[in-house]
């Protein structure tokens, strides 16, 4: 076999591999596509048709007299509304004539009797159950096809409606799709692909003949100088040198242009590569969950925050379509979805995320689509965490507040008081010979003085400004120290005090006492709050670029109502509590540039966590 010929047999056959494997791939999208229009049109009928039903049910039984007292009285009033409500049949009827590839829509009641039909004749019998839609979609597409060209087949997509009271439903609709209207769909098409691939294919060999005798050219010349250089006549080294001299001058031509093309291409690679690695070192560092989508809805990148949220591995659902990542069914989907069909941003969206053995996560959503539709980028942020920030900037200006009323205050009452305890002892000396009674009242009023000279010296601590001895602290040795310093007070109250650290040193800038009674008052409350005794939990954690101190309970946890008053000074629940130990916590944690919160349920404890930043040589 000459080498045009084995040439020209592999282009044909390639081609027709080419032809072939693409007119499948099409064939089994377009099979595909048909099939999961017609289930998102059957099921899209179906929610129409229970919103009507539901619709006219609640019109109809709003004006019946007396309403029915029983479960069982209202469903026989349902399903007698529903059998003679003849504009709802109509309805019905009007919805299937504008729904392709639906022959029938039913409701049925409890029993299986058809209640209302888009064919009336059907009303009265029973429902005729069929296979379900479903099972046409999970068949492989030659086994649809040869279906379609086979016979009559209906379908079903059914919806139940019913109440929780009960499992089994008291509606069900049904939508019947038939496969003689797929087929009168999907062949006409299947005929007119065949017809435009045997004509590429055709097309194909045409060009690939050309194409073999176009390569085959320049060998045939060559051919013919060698036969010509073994004739004699050229001369070897005549034609070697020409030959030589326009081959030096093209190769060196598309040499030239590969490494400036290479250089180029190197160069953009390097550029996508620091690129991709800035933005994935930037997603590491936000506390969003940001999920970026390419065109196509697959998801191409996304941050460590996710799998918070999502309680997902970003290995997992990393190139994944964004149907599978954030499923319709749901409410995060759903609006997720929406906007991305509508192809319109949307900004701080509240919706709950449902975790499974967990009660559902609120979050703020935020879709963008990206320009040119170059994708999407969807970010989600904690919604509680949010609302911890506004309470405690609130609690950081009502502690500010407090403390520029509370300076000029203690001032201008302390040397009042200084004066009033000053006269109240010449008046003890004076009165206590002649009214010997009046010495108790005296030394009552004594104490309520020592009292208030007591509530004003704190309050010129608290407003006083602090100098912080700044230096570097390893926090879990600190966490150590406290753990250490409070066991035997803990032992005493039955409570067991459990310690863990990173081996690595965690070291912050910061003053190390006021650090030190800082995590000193979250302990002891933790101690405080647990009567009964039980564990208390003090753990020391690297989060780059932060580090964490928390401070975990078995307590009864915070009511809700007391959560935004937690840090507020004065305000304990305690019966000796002062109010003061947690507002200094709290200012001793901000003036590190750090910040504390807290997660309490009822009955199950409460968990305290100080975040303070770390160096920038530690992070």
């Amino acid at each position: 076999m000459s080498l045009k010929t084995r040439l020209l047999v592999l282009v044909v056959l390639l081609v027709t591999v080419i032809v072939t494997v693409l007119s499948a791939l099409q064939l089994n999208d377009l099979v595909q596509n048909w099939s999961n229009g017609v289930k998102e049109r059957a099921d899209m009928v179906a929610g129409q048709v229970k919103s009507l039903v539901r619709s006219r049910i609640t019109e109809k039984a709003a004006v019946v007299v007396p309403p029915p007292r029983t479960l069982d009285e209202t469903k026989l009033l349902w399903m007698k509304i529903i059998s003679e409500d003849e504009q709802l049949e109509q309805l019905i009827g009007d919805t299937m004539s504008h729904a392709q590839m639906i022959v029938e829509i039913v409701v049925a009641g409890e029993s299986g009797e058809i209640l209302a039909s888009s064919n009336p004749a059907r009303k009265g019998k029973g429902l005729r159950r069929l296979p379900p839609f479903d099972e046409w979609m999970s068949k492989e597409v030659t086994d649809r096809l040869l279906e379609l060209t086979r016979g009559h087949q209906d379908y079903e997509v059914v919806l139940n409606m019913g109440v929780p009271q009960q499992t089994v439903p008291i509606f069900t609709i049904q939508i019947v799709v038939s496969s003689v209207f797929l087929r009168e769909a999907l062949l006409p098409q299947v005929r007119t692909m065949f017809i435009l691939s045997v004509a590429s294919l055709l097309m194909s060999i045409l060009l690939g003949l050309f194409s073999a005798n176009l390569a085959i050219g320049p060998i045939t010349k060559i051919s013919k100088q060698i036969d010509q250089i073994a004739s004699g006549d050229i001369g070897p080294q005549e034609a070697q040198e020409r030959d030589a001299l326009g081959k030096s001058r093209e190769l060196a031509i598309v040499q030239s242009k590969l490494n400036l093309l290479g250089q180029q291409i190197r160069g953009a690679q390097v550029d996508v590569t620091q690129m991709r690695s800035n933005i994935e070192n930037l997603l590491e560092r936000m506390e969003d969950a940001v999920l970026l989508f390419d065109p196509n809805d697959q998801l191409v990148m996304v941050g460590p925050a996710a799998e918070r949220l999502l309680e997902k591995d970003r290995a997992d659902i990393l190139g994944r379509k964004l149907e599978d990542v954030f499923p319709p069914t749901q409410p995060l989907g759903g609006a997720i979805v929406q906007s991305v069909r509508l192809g319109k941003p949307s900004r701080d969206y509240l919706v709950n995320v449902e975790r499974e053995g967990k009660g559902p996560l609120r979050v703020f959503l935020n879709v963008e689509p990206l320009a040119q539709h170059s994708g999407t980028l969807i970010t989600l942020r904690d919604a509680e965490s949010r609302r911890q920030l506004a309470t405690q900037l609130d609690i950081s200006q009502r502690l500010a507040a407090i403390s520029r009323l509370t300076g000029g205050v203690a001032h201008e009452i302390k040397n009042p008081l200084n004066s009033i305890a000053l006269r109240l002892e010449l008046l003890r000396t004076k009165v206590s010979d002649e009214l010997p009674d009046a010495d108790k009242e005296i030394n009552i009023i004594s104490q309520e003085i020592r009292r208030l000279d007591r509530v004003v010296k704190t309050f010129l601590d608290f407003t006083r400004p602090v100098d912080l001895a700044v230096e570097d602290v390893d926090i879990a040795a600190v966490a150590r120290e406290v753990v250490s310093l409070v066991r035997p007070q803990a032992a005493l109250q039955k409570v067991n005090l459990q310690f863990s650290a990173e081996p690595a040193e965690i070291t912050i800038r910061g003053d190390r006492d006021l650090l030190k009674q800082a995590l000193l008052n979250v302990v002891m409350n933790g101690i405080e709050a647990m009567r009964q005794g039980g564990n208390l939990v003090v753990r020391v954690q690297h989060a780059s670029p932060y580090c964490n101190v928390l401070v975990q309970d078995q307590g009864p946890g915070i009511a809700e109502e007391n959560r935004a008053k937690v840090f507020q000074l004065y305000f304990t629940t305690k019966e000796k509590g002062s109010g003061i130990g947690l507002a200094m916590t709290f200012r001793a944690v901000q003036l590190h540039n750090g910040t504390i919160d807290f997660a309490s349920e009822a009955g199950q404890g409460t968990v305290f966590r100080l975040r303070f930043p770390l160096p920038a040589t530690n992070s």
